[in-house]
């Protein structure tokens, strides 16, 4: 039994950094969350670990002197302690990352630095100076207007007053994910621009580029399908609150998910008219806004009846603050009331290995501009309606039914 109970134990603990100190750090190590140990008991394997500086120990049935329940010993404490292993590494990842940021940021400036006559650049000044730049590309008045469109929505997302030799890779990154709302081909445009502006001015500047390895994403040429006046019905009576004020506004004006979030009271104008810009192109958008405008006060709270809170305030705050901050997370919601109002949102498409959108917010957009075509609303107009730039996307939005074929072929004399 003693040579039993002398049997040596096997320790859990983290990988030492380096070699000098190695007692000390060892010791160190020991007393950290999940570290521990087998150790024999009464001819048992028993299990101790360290949790907030204090012992846990659990007997097991594993018999000593078994390799086979030693083995399971092993296991059994390693699975016991894997979460605070994890934790550790969790840790030490947002280390490196924090200071693979701080490393690029400050090769950004010591770049800059050594660059001759180079004074500080705001991503607020940033805009002209590319536009001035001899090393732009040149290209049409048209195109230029939809590169600064992109250029802006970035400023406008980062902050004006942010040098530019601050925008490193954690940076771009994030930003990537809020552009990962849209559709493959509007994604990397965005990048695509981000990456010319920086290209242009990053020589002169001493400037990385932080957006031109970013992955693209392969364009989805599935178009997602229009919704029918049952289906958009039915996922209005199964959101709640703001939810269903949102899936209202996408139904009855066809605006993006964006510019749906953030509409505000202030855009139901005294003469009954809707008047809002949308974001992706900067087109302005009017619509007949009152009957809109009392359906969605009969379903939001009683203070957006006050006057100062409708001419301030967004119709949906929450829904507001939350696509600020995580635009996929607004759009995985009315995934969510989709599927409880029984409506498919995915298909399986040849030559795809994942599932591709099939409905999704922007099928209320889609649905919009076919009622409208249906309706005999002339396509120039449809175009105003929902701030399409050229024919072509109409086209694109537009799912004209059998009923409305059938009935301008009727009308053929």
């Amino acid at each position: 039994t003693n040579a039993v109970n002398k049997s040596p134990t096997l320790s859990i603990t983290p990988p030492l950094m380096s070699k000098g100190g190695a007692k000390c750090k060892q010791g160190r190590a020991r007393r950290g969350n999940g570290c521990g140990s087998i150790i024999a008991r009464n001819g048992r394997w028993a299990m101790r670990w360290r949790v907030d500086g204090r012992t846990v120990q659990e007997q097991t049935e594993f018999k000593v002197g078994s390799k086979a329940d030693r083995a399971r010993a092993e296991a059994l404490l390693a699975e016991r302690t894997e979460i605070f292993r994890l934790k550790r590494e969790q840790d030490q990842l947002a280390i490196l990352i924090r200071r693979r940021e701080t490393i690029g940021q400050r090769v950004n400036r010591l770049q800059a630095d050594a660059m001759p006559a180079t004074r500080p650049l705001t991503l607020g000044k940033l805009e002209r100076e590319w536009i001035e730049s001899p090393r732009r590309r040149d290209c049409s008045e048209a195109q230029l207007e939809r590169y600064t469109q992109q250029l802006r929505a970035f400023v406008d997302w980062a902050g004006e007053g942010l040098d530019v030799r601050a925008v490193g890779d954690e940076l771009a990154e994030r930003y990537a994910k809020h552009l990962g709302i849209y559709a493959a081909n509007t994604y990397n445009k965005h990048l695509n621009t981000l990456t010319a502006v920086w290209k242009a001015i990053g020589r002169t500047r001493g400037l990385g580029n932080p957006w031109q390895d970013l992955p693209r994403r392969r364009a989805d040429t599935h178009i997602r399908r229009a919704l029918t006046d049952a289906e958009i019905a039915k996922i209005i009576d199964t959101a709640e609150g703001e939810y269903k004020a949102l899936i209202i506004i996408g139904a009855r004006t066809g605006l993006r998910l964006g510019d749906a979030c953030q509409l505000k009271w202030s855009a139901f104008e005294s003469d009954g008219v809707m008047r809002t810009v949308t974001r992706k192109t900067g087109a302005p958008v009017a619509l007949p806004g009152e009957a809109l405008k009392q359906e969605l006060l009969k379903i939001l709270t009683q203070r957006h009846r006050d006057t100062k809170a409708q001419s301030e305030d967004f119709i949906m705050p929450e829904i507001a603050a939350r696509y600020a901050r995580d635009p996929s997370g607004v759009s995985d919601w009315v995934g969510r009331y989709f599927a409880r109002a029984g409506i498919k949102t995915k298909i399986k498409q040849a030559g795809w290995a994942k599932a591709r959108a099939d409905a999704s917010y922007h099928s209320l957009r889609h649905t919009f501009v076919t009622r409208a075509i249906e309706a005999g609303v002339a396509a120039p107009i449809v175009r105003a309606l929902v701030g399409h730039n050229t024919a072509a996307m109409t086209d694109r939005y537009t799912h004209v039914g059998e009923a409305a074929i059938l009935e301008a072929f009727a009308k053929i004399k």
